[in-house]
């Protein structure tokens, strides 16, 4: 009688052991490419989504920058001012060019820039003649009654009108909408733009103070238009310079800044990344940095020439196939 023996033979189970492995080996390759695929697709969202934060952050401060425009230091990569604006017709200039300012770690670091602090308040026109003692009228009427400063805020009158104001550590910018040019002896001097006088101080204190000054060298371009080898180091001062625009009382213009730095550092968890950073001046200096972006290669800053105001950026990222 014969025995009816069933299973597999060495030879069929050793094939089959080899394909499941070869299944396995499949499976997990597909487990492992798609998990890393989504880690990508998930970076690649992550970063998009954080550059379009950044820009939009960027692009509320830039849309204020006004005071920065012909009253600032700033140069950028090729040596002019950055911030300079002609906004008349005049002969050619040779540095109405374009304006370029890069943030690389491998090269300037920092953009400091001016903007009008929106939420203490719109611009208010000032009297100069509120800020002031006026001594009795003498009796010579060729001889003008004597004029002594007390403050801006004599007898509350700025804080009676926009009480944000006058806060102590509060950046105030006093200008005209008069821009001037330095007359020589063969005419205006159309060599720099027509600005206007200004003053930039802090409030020391509440009540009847005077302006401190600020404290960042190198960043105001405190000289008057009208006569560059002098400096507006006061208040006082720029009253008593100020023009006169379409009559004998000149305007004057008082509004609330901030002074705002952008910053490139290197992430201090040791992986060689780059981000970017956004500080308010205040209490006599920068502030702790908030991150703005992260993994950053360069931020570029652009204007199309000296007569265009408008202010072009973008947010350089690494090449993430060249990290792989």
């Amino acid at each position: 009688m014969r025995n009816n023996q069933k299973g597999f033979t060495l030879t069929e189970m050793i094939i089959g052991v080899a394909l499941l492995g070869i299944m396995g080996l499949v499976a997990a390759s597909f487990f492992v490419f798609t998990a890393k695929t989504k880690t990508d697709i998930s970076n690649e969202i992550e970063d998009k989504v954080d550059s379009i934060i950044a820009e939009r952050m960027i692009l509320k401060d830039l849309k204020y920058s006004e005071p920065s425009f012909n009253n600032l230091l700033v140069k950028d990569d090729f040596g002019n001012l950055f911030f300079d604006y002609v906004s008349d017709v005049t002969e050619g200039r040779g540095d109405e060019g374009p304006r370029q300012l890069t943030l690389s770690l491998g090269g300037r670091t920092e953009f400091v820039f001016m903007v009008t602090n929106q939420k203490l308040g719109a611009t208010m026109m000032y009297t100069p003649a509120l800020a002031y003692d006026i001594g009795n009228p003498p009796t010579n009427p060729n001889i003008a009654a004597t004029l002594t400063f007390r403050s801006l805020n004599k007898k509350e009158e700025v804080a009676k009108a926009n009480p944000n104001f006058w806060q102590e550590g509060t950046l105030l910018m006093l200008d005209s909408p008069a821009a001037v040019r330095e007359m020589t002896s063969t005419g205006p001097n159309y060599s720099r733009p027509a600005r206007s006088p200004m003053f930039v101080g802090v409030v020391k204190a509440t009540g009847e103070s005077v302006l401190g000054p600020l404290d960042i060298p190198n960043f105001l371009d405190r000289t008057n238009p009208l006569y560059p080898n002098e400096t507006i180091d006061n208040e006082d001062e720029l009253l008593r310079e100020l023009p006169p625009l379409g009559g004998a009382a000149p305007l004057v213009r008082l509004k609330a800044v901030s002074i705002i730095k952008y910053y490139l550092e290197r992430d201090t968890r040791g992986n060689n990344k780059v981000n970017l950073f956004r500080s308010v001046y205040g209490s006599g200096g920068f502030q702790e940095g908030q991150l703005f972006a992260a993994d950053i290669q360069k931020v570029v800053f652009a204007r199309k020439s000296a007569r265009d105001a408008l202010i072009y950026y973008s947010i350089v990222r690494p090449d993430a196939k060249k990290g792989n």
